[in-house]
């Protein structure tokens, strides 16, 4: 084999001291002298964990890690990527690659500055093919996995159910010598995920994201590989099927969807309390129609809140109960589970899994193996990744007990329809000024905040008494419960504040508040900033939020629509521990949105289940 003049040890340094030009022009000769030896196997083997660096200008890594959403636009329903590609180099388990394309992923709970979730296309600025198998690597930086291994083990629950879903690797990232941790090295879900898992991969790929495949919402979904008309012509009749009034037909719909894949699909869902996927929360999902039949058949994603690492079965907004044995906010579930005998064959089909599949003793040595694998890499951002593997295993203990008490009283209940999608208009603007002092504990002898405010609803000025500003740590736990989890306060512990760092995640609550000047109702603007672009960055700061009236929550499902903010902030006073002042001026846009998490109908029973044994083994459609 042709030896080069250095090795791939080296290329980091190399591409430091001459560029991004000559860097490329020294990966073309590695590239030409010797096969990189990359497979998809190696990538995803998950026995160990590999290193991948990434070296880019570091004015292009800072950019890219700023980037973030406009939360107004999202809950708009546009969720289309606003991150930018740019070119870097990368070395792949000591394999270098030059010229890929990275870039910045995640819709709101894997959204980070500090360690963002990332994206590196392979052939995004070069044609070429260093990795047999892969195309791209889709590297999640587990903000909403805190044990690090939901992924690994949830999607290996669903190919035992024989069903096709990613394989998950683990890797050591750093980018421009800066450790970012361990991530999860996740399969992408693009054409050779598709040849491997159903032999090819040129039929109709759908995404979906906060949306469901009903008309109103089927120009949000993201559809690749609708060549011919018929593709298309195929997921309308679906949308159209599922938003009928008319009973549903069954055998349109098998004409449409694989249901027997898709009952196993589901069921697996509530099984591993998949509360942020399709059939929960109409969100991480494909849908893939093969040439070979045409027939839809789904395929999970964003599994990284799932056995037990959401803070309650529904996700953020829900409270701490036990995960329902059914999930059917979205339409085809939903439509599926009161349709006559329906509700029976979901159930059996989740009891033949709980038999075939769920494997405690398995599972349980499963996470064993994986904290003996990471436990000697982590940093100190995922320290706490032991504590959190713990709660995956009390859950895999417990499952089996809740699934069998609710059999017992078979059907469940679930919601009476499916959810409509989200729908939002403009509402109002709020700008001005605020300056308060950053409380955890008890916080004595500080000067009175200071607020400025223009506040602008429905088009007409709302003029607040009694208005003030408080800045404080934000305890909410995140999409997922990867979020702000932090040790007690050192107020609390009376040691003194440990100082702002890149370890100390957790975003800062900033509320603005104050009562109508005319019917004296509470109105506060809760805002939310990410800590480490107020400490350090030179430009205005993104802001989201909600705005509460006369509540204490953020709406009413079903009854009140909710409100988010979205806008900028402009720090003058960057006060990031108790006792400091936080400060400066803000710029903000609300949006009112209804649907979506806003609308939960009533729950009940399927009618027809309920006249049924539940032992009656049910038709099939």
């Amino acid at each position: 084999m042709p030896s080069t003049p250095f090795s791939a040890a080296a290329f980091p340094v190399v591409a430091r001291l001459f560029g991004g030009a000559a860097s490329a022009l020294w990966m073309a000769a590695v590239a030409a002298a010797e096969p990189t030896g990359l497979t998809d196997g190696r990538i995803l083997d998950d026995t160990r964990v590999i290193g991948i660096s990434i070296s880019l200008p570091a004015a292009d890594w800072e950019a890219l890690r700023n980037e973030s959403r406009d939360a107004g636009k999202v809950f708009r329903g546009d969720t289309t990527s606003p991150f930018t590609w740019r070119r870097a180099d990368i070395v792949i388990d000591g394999v270098p690659i030059g010229s890929v394309g990275i870039r910045k992923k995640g819709l709101f709970g894997s959204l980070d500055s500090a360690t963002p979730s990332l994206l590196v296309d392979f052939n995004r600025f070069v044609d070429q093919d260093p990795v047999d198998g892969l195309g791209r690597l889709t590297l999640n930086n587990n903000k909403q996995d805190r044990s690090l291994v939901s992924q690994s083990i949830a999607y290996r629950v669903f190919r035992a159910a024989g069903l096709a879903a990613p394989r998950v690797g683990f890797a050591a990232v750093t980018v421009n010598d800066e450790p970012l941790g361990i991530y999860s090295n996740v399969e992408s879900i693009r054409k050779p995920f598709l040849r491997r898992s159903f032999g090819d991969g040129s039929g109709m790929l759908v995404e979906g994201t906060i949306n469901d495949i009903v008309p109103e919402s089927l120009d949000r979904l993201e559809v690749q590989g609708a060549n011919q008309p018929r593709d298309r012509a195929r997921l309308e009749e679906l949308a159209t099927l599922l938003a009928s009034p008319d009973p549903l037909d069954l055998d349109k719909l098998s004409g449409l969807v694989d249901l027997d894949d898709f009952f196993t699909f589901w069921a697996v869902e509530a099984l591993l309390n998949v509360w942020d996927g399709y059939t929960a929360n109409q969100n991480n999902y494909f849908a893939y129609a093969s040439p070979t039949d045409g027939l839809f058949r789904f395929i999970p994603w964003g599994a990284d809140a799932t056995l037990g690492q959401a803070p309650g079965f529904g996700g953020p907004f829900a409270g701490r109960r036990t995960p329902p044995p059914v999930a059917a906010q979205a339409a085809l579930p939903n439509r599926l589970y009161f349709t006559p005998g329906m509700a029976d064959r979901y159930r059996h089909r989740l009891e033949a899994l709980l038999a075939a599949v769920w494997r405690e003793e398995e599972l349980l040595a499963e996470v064993d193996r994986l904290e003996r694998l990471l436990s000697p890499v982590l940093g100190p951002r995922q320290a706490g990744a032991p504590e959190a593997m713990e709660s995956v295993r009390d859950f895999i203990r417990r499952r089996r007990g809740e699934l069998t008490t609710a059999f017992e009283t078979w059907p469940a209940a679930a919601p009476a329809t499916w959810r409509r999608p989200m729908t939002s208009t403009p509402l109002g603007t709020a700008t001005g000024s605020f300056a308060a002092t950053y409380r955890e504990g008890a916080v004595d002898d500080v000067p009175a905040p200071e607020l400025d405010i223009a506040l602008v609803l429905g088009g007409e000025s709302v003029v607040l008494k009694d208005a003030e500003a408080s800045v404080s740590t934000f305890m909410f736990p995140g999409f997922g419960g990867g979020g702000a989890r932090r040790e007690p306060s050192p107020a609390a512990t009376g040691d003194a504040p440990p100082p702002p760092g890149p370890a100390d995640e957790s975003p800062i609550s900033v509320v603005l508040s104050g009562k109508r000047a005319d019917d004296g109702k509470p109105i506060a603007l809760n805002l939310f900033l990410d800590r480490r672009l107020v400490r350090d960055s030179a430009d205005p700061v993104s802001v989201s939020g909600m705005v509460t009236e006369g509540i204490s929550g953020i709406g009413i499902p079903g009854l009140m629509p909710m409100r988010t903010i979205s806008g900028t902030f402009t720090p003058v006073e960057r006060g990031l521990t108790p006792g400091e002042r936080l400060g400066g001026t803000f710029t903000l846009e609300i949006t009112q949105t209804r649907g979506g998490l806003m609308t939960q109908a009533p729950m009940k029973k399927p009618e027809a289940a309920e006249a049924r044994p539940a032992d009656t083994e049910p038709p099939a459609p």
